[in-house]
């Protein structure tokens, strides 16, 4: 990977199979046939079946274990939300995690992604960066993030809508208003740099 130009390589390490993605079925949205994906062969047939071969084949902490003995890229794990996990990333030998629930489109009643970070922040206490990834929306979500203990955060529909909506110039007008939104907090909140962002800025 790190000879075809890759900088990092990002593992989605807590979904084995897609949720019961109820509003995406009723849509009757599939990925087209003639889209070949080796690594995903449930993606239109809903949910694995428990105890079957597939669910035992899903990757376990050995095989992040023996991914990381692979590589000396970068290791970001996606799909943290309890602090025992990020332990565990980190002495599996990951170099960042990311704090996802998968836009709470997988598992029923996961906690926001924002309500899980403080906790995972206090464990990791600075060891290796923590992004967050799910609800951000505006600016100031951005700045609370950076609040509770993300060193940086991931938007996904925003920029997703704004591709559809206009292509690239849609992406890097969603870009530039989420930049705009975030200064602007930190303007309003007396902060002068991003090291500056503590809990205090939360009410």
């Amino acid at each position: 990977m790190a000879a075809l130009g890759a900088q990092a390589i990002s593992v989605t390490i807590d979904m084995p199979t897609p949720g019961d993605r109820r509003r995406q079925f009723r849509a009757g949205f599939k990925i087209p046939d003639s889209l070949a994906t080796p690594y995903f062969n449930d993606r239109n047939t809903g949910v694995l079946k428990v105890g079957t071969t597939q669910q035992r084949a899903m990757p376990t902490w050995a095989d992040i274990a023996w991914l990381r003995s692979l590589t000396t890229l970068p290791l970001i794990l996606k799909g943290i939300l309890d602090p025992d996990d990020a332990e565990q990333a980190i002495a599996t030998g990951a170099d960042a995690i990311v704090v996802s629930n998968h836009g709470s489109r997988n598992l029923d009643t996961l906690p926001a992604t924002m309500d899980a970070l403080p906790a995972i922040a206090e464990r990791v206490a600075g060891r290796i960066p923590i992004i967050l990834d799910g609800g951000v929306r505006r600016g100031t979500d951005a700045l609370k993030a950076i609040a509770l203990g993300a060193s940086a955060v991931m938007i996904g529909r925003p920029y997703v809508y704004a591709l559809a909506t206009d292509g690239a110039d849609g992406v890097a007008h969603c870009v530039n208003l989420l930049r705009r939104d975030f200064e602007m907090a930190m303007a309003l909140t007396g902060r002068a740099g991003i090291v500056e962002i503590d809990r205090s800025v939360i009410w």
